[in-house]
């Protein structure tokens, strides 16, 4: 099989000994600082230029910067994305370019994926990948990319490659419990076949091959912990962004097709909408951003932009951002992050806000009518949060000081974002 090599060099291989970047830790106990030296294979869904498949790039986008910083040795390796070695944000990323990105639209992969399923007790969210040929390709360059290095996976898909590939995973990431999204948004015919049960048995199966696991959600920390999963809350490391001037409208960003973002843009045109021309808002303009958003256009007052190249684009436009996910939450909204690098106010659910940082800049709205009063008070002018204090707090270490013992360092120093 040929693997790309990784650029610059005749062939793929682990790192030269010797030559590996060093990171100055400070020593225990007043000690002189001792160096340490690591190079890590980091594990993503997509790859981290596509903005337009979900927030996944987000997290990933600010984590690989952290650690290439930190290290000046990392590599990404992506489930899906173009055959061959690229560089993405600086470092060498790779791919087999033979498993599909997005199945939802095309019936002819979904049926290959339903029919896997009858003969298959893996769930869905995995036979998604798996019933597709490539997926062995992908694990063997995984586990060809990965060797002499700390490999850290990032989401669901990245575990499960990496299960495949049978390399030993030091830190995952967590960006959801992938069987709280199933319970509550998966179709009838998914039901039927047992995705629910599937999917609970391989989350929590796969959870348990790391050496350390971590959550984007402070609640989905506790949630994997009580499974008997040992798991910590991982703070990301925020961009703060420039931004000019205000605006008057409200609203979402997100990719149109993931069913919390379906039900919240639902939500937010429709009952949260209804409330607020009840109020006397009828004249609020909103703008939507997203792959799949343009559905929307032609509404009274919403402005559907579509998949956007720069979400600066869209934060120009708002001035205060509406994410209103209400029921079960796992996860974060990565909306509300971005919104605070772009000094932008987010309404969110307490479940959201308790899940990045309950002592956060946000308003905290409970359902449709709370919502809606939060945004005709910010209308007048009554209420609002300045997100840029919060932001520049979020400057990577944290983050660097939980990951460092995952790598087999007792801390790391993060040079400012």
């Amino acid at each position: 099989m040929d693997l790309p090599a990784r650029p610059g060099t005749a062939q793929a291989g682990p790192p030269v000994p010797g030559r590996q970047p060093t990171v100055r830790l400070p020593g225990a106990g007043g000690t002189a600082p001792q160096e340490a030296r690591v190079s890590i294979c980091f594990v993503t869904i997509y790859p981290l230029d596509r903005r337009d498949l979900g927030g996944s790039g987000f997290v990933d986008r600010r984590l690989v910067k952290l650690l290439d910083a930190a290290f000046g040795d990392v590599e990404v390796c992506s489930v899906t994305g173009p055959d061959g070695d690229r560089t993405e944000l600086g470092v060498p990323a790779y791919s087999t370019g033979s498993l599909p990105l997005e199945i939802r639209g095309d019936k002819g992969k979904l049926l290959r994926v339903a029919t896997s399923m009858l003969v298959s007790t893996e769930p869905y969210l995995a036979r998604k990948f798996t019933a597709f040929p490539g997926w062995h390709r992908a694990a063997a360059l995984l586990a060809e990319r990965s060797a002499g290095r700390k490999v850290i996976t990032s989401g669901w898909p990245a575990l499960l490659l990496a299960e495949a590939a049978g390399v030993d995973v030091h830190a995952h990431v967590a960006h959801n419990v992938e069987s709280t999204i199933a319970a509550e948004h998966s179709p009838r015919p998914l039901r039927m076949l047992g995705e629910n049960w599937r999917l609970g048995q391989a989350e929590r199966r796969l959870l348990k091959l790391p050496g350390s696991v971590f959550a984007l959600s402070r609640s989905d920390a506790a949630t994997l912990t009580e499974w008997g999963i040992e798991t910590k809350p991982l703070p990301l490391p925020l961009w703060q962004q420039h931004r000019d001037a205000s605006a008057n409208a409200v609203g979402f960003i997100g990719k149109a097709s993931w069913p919390p973002n379906a039900r919240a843009l639902d939500t937010l045109v429709g009952p949260v909408r209804a409330e607020l021309l009840r109020m006397g808002g009828g004249d609020t303009e909103y703008v939507l951003a997203g792959k799949g958003t343009e559905e929307f256009a032609g509404r009274p007052g919403v402005t559907a932009l579509g998949r956007v190249e720069e979400e600066a684009d869209f934060y120009r436009k708002v001035g205060l951002v509406v994410v209103p996910r209400f029921g079960a939450s796992t996860g974060i909204s990565v909306k509300m992050l971005e919104a605070a690098e772009h000094g932008v106010a987010s309404v969110v659910p307490p479940q959201l806000a308790d899940a990045v940082d309950p002592e956060g800049p946000w308003l905290v709205a409970g359902d449709s009518t709370q919502t809606a009063e939060v945004i005709m008070r910010w209308r007048r002018g009554e209420t609002g949060v300045d997100p840029q204090e919060w932001t520049r707090r979020q400057d990577g270490s944290a983050t660097a000081a939980a990951l460092g013992p995952a790598l087999g360092l007792d801390s790391l120093i993060a040079p400012k974002q």
